[in-house]
């Protein structure tokens, strides 16, 4: 059986030592990536990507194409583009239940790329030539499938193991902290609130941030800052994103903000954090 952090070692493996972008997609019902540090890796570190989704309208596009990948994914891995032209290879998460997430190795140039530029410019009202230079940042040269799969095949096994594991295991927290923590995990990119929480599990605001400081000893807004923290300290050391565009990707709004979460809690700034990690 493989757990956790063996997962995300053998990711962080591929990323820094193969130089693949990789990102784990889950089912909304999931119970071991979005509850866990996997879920760090459900973003993508590329220029392109992140500027592409400042566009809420993007964002939600890309987000409601997953369910249609997560179809598709039923009959095993495929390559293709997404709707802003990044070629990737897509793999699926199997669990003893079926399909329950996927695995994206993306960042690659599509042969027809101007025209996704132009469509993707046009659709989401996103400057073309400034979209056009994000792209150009994206690799020109796609690995061939079968190396690929030598590398993905591992990890698609150790997860497929880890979820076995955790179904038998069974949830050991209590039900309620355990639903509102995988929201945080799940939607922390976004500008989640605890109202929107509270909403859908049909809870008091009250109850929710009594229970939670009560089993995690933070409040709702201080664990759901070192989520996206977390976030931006693997991109940060693995990205060559800016400053700027990691805070916009993990959920925070305003730069200067995030700079002042995370020298608050890291007694670093962003830059010296990426400073002192390169040396």
């Amino acid at each position: 059986m493989y757990d956790v952090e063996s997962i995300k070692n053998y990711i962080l493996f591929l990323k820094t030592e193969r130089g693949l972008s990789i990102t784990l997609h889950p089912a909304e019902n999931d119970d071991l990536i979005i509850a866990s540090d996997l879920m760090t890796f459900n973003i993508h570190d590329n220029p392109y990507c992140v500027y592409v989704k400042n566009s809420p309208e993007a964002q939600n596009h890309c987000i409601a194409r997953q369910i249609k990948i997560l179809d598709k994914c039923k009959q095993g891995s495929f390559c293709g583009s997404c709707f802003a032209g990044v070629r990737e290879y897509v793999y699926p998460i199997v669990s003893e239940s079926g399909v329950v997430g996927f695995i994206c190795v993306s960042g690659y140039q599509s042969e027809n790329a101007q025209s996704y530029i132009e469509a993707t410019a046009q659709k989401y009202f996103i400057p073309e030539r400034a979209l056009g230079d994000a792209y150009g940042a994206l690799s020109k040269n796609m690995p061939p499938k079968d190396e690929i799969d030598t590398l993905i095949t591992p990890l698609c096994n150790m997860l497929e193991l880890a979820y076995i594991k955790s179904a038998h295991d069974g949830k050991n927290e209590e039900q309620l902290i355990d639903r509102v923590i995988r929201d945080i995990k799940q939607y922390h990119t976004r500008q989640i609130t605890l109202d929107d929480v509270c909403s859908r599990l049909c809870c008091s605001r009250s109850q929710i941030s009594h229970i939670f400081k009560k089993h995690t000893g933070k409040s709702f807004r201080q664990y759901l800052n070192e989520v996206r923290l977390e976030d931006a300290k693997t991109l940060l050391r693995y990205s060559k994103l800016s400053i700027t565009e990691i805070a916009l990707s993990v959920g925070f709004g305003d730069s200067a903000y995030f700079s002042s979460v995370f020298t608050k809690y890291t007694s670093q700034s962003p830059a010296a954090y990426r400073r002192s990690f390169k040396k």
